[in-house]
């Protein structure tokens, strides 16, 4: 099986200028985890997932207590803080987004790209050529192809 048998030709994506209100909205709507950013050629120009977005909400210094912040049970000032955060709604996709993203050639084995996604810890890859959109596998492509396809009990 080829990433061409099973990807969706039909893909969602944003602009880098959509706004992360609209972009947590196609989540919520689609129950997608992630959109591809592309300009207007379809060329994709990066991912915006869950894990982008919620990113926004931490500062950065969190990044440094590693390990240690399992130990903080009182966020203090930051809980208050993070209450009234109407800023972080003026973020655009472009912010926020993966820079790239890891793609395939729409015939390459299916087992490939499952290789990839282990390998690169993700839940979804852009099938593309010469860097234009042409379709996305998620994990449930992929299990949807391997046992609806097969007559396994």
């Amino acid at each position: 099986m080829k990433a061409k048998d099973v990807m969706s030709r039909d893909v969602v994506t944003v602009s880098p200028s959509a706004r992360i209100r609209a972009i947590y909205d196609i989540f919520k709507k689609t129950r997608y985890g992630g959109v591809p950013v592309v300009d207007k050629e379809k060329r994709i120009l990066g991912m915006v997932t869950k894990a982008e977005i919620l990113s926004v909400l931490l500062p950065d210094y969190f990044d440094m207590l590693g390990e240690n912040i399992k130990f903080i049970d009182d966020f203090g000032a930051l809980d208050e803080e993070f209450e009234s955060l109407p800023a972080f709604e003026l973020f655009i996709a472009e912010d926020i987004m993966m820079k790239g993203a890891i793609t395939v050639d729409e015939d390459v084995s299916l087992l490939k790209v499952v290789a990839m996604m282990q390998r690169y810890s993700v839940r979804r890859i852009l099938v593309a050529r010469n860097n234009i959109l042409e379709g996305i596998i998620t994990r449930g492509d992929i299990c949807r192809a391997f046992f609806e396809n097969r007559d396994i009990d």
